[in-house]
């Protein structure tokens, strides 16, 4: 977090504050558009967690939009490399679905938002590979980074066709001395019924997988939609070339950044070597990124009060005697 926020603190200072300030002049009240452009986007996400619910225990969609957004807030504030934004999405399930239904649909959930970020990827490195004139080193570096990442997906789809997922966990020896011989037997059987459920899934309702990755994807791109307004109310170029460059090439380099607290400083950074890569001013990136903050601190302050409501007053989901 500290290296971040150093990194941020030195773009705002390479860039000039006053200079920022005029161009966000310019913008104006595109930025209102912008900001609530992502609240479509986060609904759309949410119709893909969605169809990661069996028919029978499928949620409506607004009663999965505020856990959606209480989870999203939990990712955006702490450094859990999006695992504690899924542990409050399942607290916060309505109660009428079980327990491990709701821990099977976060698990196919993240799979489907995952191979979402591999299509995106592998559009963005191509696009990347094919427009930018890379030193074979840089592409060598580029091409073995997206091959372990394809790889690692590949090995966590692996694990949920075969219901083996949550049997890694529950299947530690570690667990009986951490938990206790009662509890950790009792943890080894919810890992196995989720690992069921989810491949009860996969064989069943692939279409639904299918579905699922789409809406990932369209809830992706309206990022895209975002970046082009922005170059639009600036008066910059804004053909299809160079949205998509400034985006896919701004998208991979967010992936490597997980483990940062809010993307600090790397999210900036990002966006300001993809836009000197379309051939604009670096400082459209950063100022695009400042938006985007703007984005991101509204929403999450909406997350966090829907978490806030929802939290209250509710029990946890099992109980297992000492």
């Amino acid at each position: 977090f500290a290296l971040g926020a150093t990194i941020f603190a030195w773009l705002l200072y390479r860039v000039g504050p006053e200079h920022l300030w005029q161009e966000a002049a310019i913008l104006g009240w595109g930025v209102v558009v912008i900001v609530a452009i992502e609240g479509v986007a986060d609904l759309v996400h949410t119709g893909a967690w969605r169809c990661c619910f069996a028919p029978a225990h499928r949620p409506g969609l607004l009663r999965l939009w505020w856990p959606h957004l209480a989870g999203a807030a939990i990712n955006f504030v702490t450094p859990t490399a999006t695992l504690g934004g899924e542990v409050v999405r399942g607290t916060l399930v309505p109660r009428d679905v079980p327990g491990t239904e709701a821990t099977a649909s976060l698990a196919i959930n993240r799979l489907a938002a995952t191979l979402s970020d591999v299509v995106l990827s592998l559009a963005g490195v191509a696009l990347l590979l094919a427009t930018v004139p890379l030193d074979l080193e840089v592409r060598i570096a580029v091409l073995a980074a997206l091959g372990l990442f394809v790889t690692g997906v590949g090995g966590f789809l692996l694990a949920q066709r075969r219901g083996r997922l949550a049997a890694l966990l529950g299947e530690r020896r570690a667990l009986g001395r951490l938990l206790g011989a009662a509890r950790a037997h009792r943890f080894a059987e919810l890992a196995a019924e989720v690992d069921g459920r989810i491949a009860a899934f996969h064989a069943e309702n692939a279409l639904h997988l299918a579905a699922s990755i789409a809406l990932h994807t369209a809830a992706n791109a309206f990022g895209a939609l975002q970046l082009w307004l922005f170059l639009r109310f600036l008066g910059a170029p804004s053909d299809l070339a160079t949205v998509a460059l400034v985006f896919l090439v701004a998208r991979v380099l967010d992936l490597a950044a997980f483990l940062v607290p809010a993307r600090l400083g790397v999210q900036e950074g990002a966006r300001m070597v993809a836009m000197r890569l379309a051939g604009l001013d670096p400082s459209l990136g950063l100022l695009f990124s400042l938006v985007l903050r703007l984005e991101q601190m509204v929403w999450a302050g909406i997350g966090l009060a829907a978490y806030a409501a929802l939290a209250a007053g509710r029990e946890p989901r099992v109980r297992v005697a000492p």
